[in-house]
């Protein structure tokens, strides 16, 4: 018996070293840089001549992508024509990462009658407006530009389009007392489905700029939140993660910076009732920071227990004597709520030499995939103002069209996603 005794207490002992032993990997594990894949999909059966674009939008719903507006390879606009390009299935496919886009649908306008007006209810063409997500069924898309590049006047109005009926609608809003939202492009718009708002970020002109705005889906009214601080030079990207509204941005003194703000509904009034304040993060030498740049893409990204980045990809640099942004960065977001990234985060706070690495910059390593075309292309290239999405169920990023560094407008698509055996749960995160 004392044998049995003994022999069960050292199997203990041999356990709880393991595990202790993994635990101080987990700790010790790295968060960044991630190391990425890029795969490009292979262009849709059929006339592909509506393909090649920029400026316009691109909206993930399922496995669907779908382009809306921007400029064809003459300089013209699209029509008001909805493109669908099927997306790789992250649950379906045994290897997303070389899995291929195989079909693709057009939706020309289908228009209702507004019951009040009797117009009928079809968004004109436009450039450079902003589109974004709704209820995992509509495609909402607000403001923009005409052919002319002037600002599409339609009043606070959001175009609303149904994947399933492929009806248009427009969603109306008020605005506050002695307020008027001014037509904007260039900006961005940003869905809370759980809080029931949108937000609109920014936008070209100097009365646009530094607005934010919110709408309240339930009350149907635009109201305005906090501008963007007024010292800073804000870029073209905006992205919502966490209950939080993620603004880049820079001036003389600090050329890199990151603008927050919380947008997390109290339950109580007294609670609703306080000031939204913006918080800088800015980043110094010689902490490694992205090339500030227009036309690019910023989008939450996941890789599970908790762990969350905003990919900064390509774009066009500010500095027209600079070239087009080809690199790939991302920013590690504080990790929330009981999860495995949490607990790490906080552990390796505690540590001496250690951080947890939140709000810190890093550039991506891209591992190159074998590719299934006869180009082999392993890389987009240098490329702007293309439409871009959050994918795979927020494990990957798709990107289509764009204008490349020659000024041409590209007619191809890429998902990014984090290299394979490199999920957090084989870093012990």
């Amino acid at each position: 018996m004392a044998g049995v005794v003994a022999a069960a207490i050292a199997a203990e002992q041999v356990i709880m070293t393991g595990v202790e032993a993994a635990a101080a990997v987990a700790i010790a594990a790295p968060t960044a840089p991630l190391k990425v894949a890029l795969t490009q999909l292979d262009k849709p059966q059929g006339d592909d001549s509506n393909l090649a674009r920029s400026n316009h939008t691109l909206t993930v719903i399922g496995d669907k992508a779908y382009l809306f507006g921007g400029i064809d390879a003459s300089g013209n606009l699209y029509p008001p024509t909805v493109h669908a390009i099927s997306l790789p299935q992250e649950k379906s496919q045994t290897d997303p990462l070389t899995s291929k886009s195989t079909s693709q649908a057009d939706y020309p306008p289908f228009p209702t009658k507004d019951i009040s007006t009797g117009e009928l209810n079809v968004p004109s063409s436009r450039k450079n407006h902003a589109a974004c997500a709704h209820g995992n069924r509509y495609v909402l898309i607000h403001g923009g530009e005409d052919a002319s590049g002037n600002p599409i006047d339609e009043g606070s109005v959001i175009w609303q389009w149904d994947s399933e009926t492929l009806a248009w609608t427009k969603l109306r809003g008020t605005t506050q007392l002695y307020k008027s939202m001014a037509p904007r492009s260039g900006h961005s718009i940003l869905v809370d489905d759980k809080q029931g708002f949108l937000v609109s970020v920014g936008g070209n002109s100097d009365a646009t700029r530094r607005e934010v705005w919110f709408y309240d889906f339930n009350q149907a009214v635009w109201t305005t939140l906090p501008d963007l601080p007024k010292d800073k030079d804000l870029l073209d990207v905006a992205a919502y993660a966490g209950n939080t509204l993620y603004v880049l941005s820079k001036s003389p003194s600090d050329p890199n910076a990151v603008e927050l703000l919380s947008l997390y509904l109290h339950d109580n009034a007294t609670d609703r009732e306080k000031p939204l304040p913006w918080e800088t993060h800015s980043f110094t030498a010689p902490s490694p920071c992205p090339q500030p740049r227009v036309g690019g893409a910023l989008v939450p990204i996941n890789t599970g227990y908790g762990r969350e980045y905003l990919v900064y990809m390509l774009g066009l640099p500010i500095d027209e004597s600079q070239a087009f942004q080809a690199d790939i960065w991302t920013l590690q977001l504080p990790s929330r709520g009981i999860t495995g990234a949490k607990v790490k985060d906080y552990v390796r706070e505690k540590l001496p030499k250690m951080s947890s690495g939140e709000l810190t910059w890093a550039e991506a390593e891209l591992v190159a995939m074998e590719q299934m075309e006869s180009e082999g292309k392993v890389h987009p290239g240098p490329r702007g103002r293309f439409g871009v999405d959050g994918c795979l169920g927020g494990r990957g990023v798709v990107i289509w069209g764009g204008e490349n560094a020659k000024g041409e407008r590209e007619g191809d698509g890429w998902i990014l996603r984090l290299a394979g055996g490199y999920e957090d749960y084989d870093r012990r995160e």
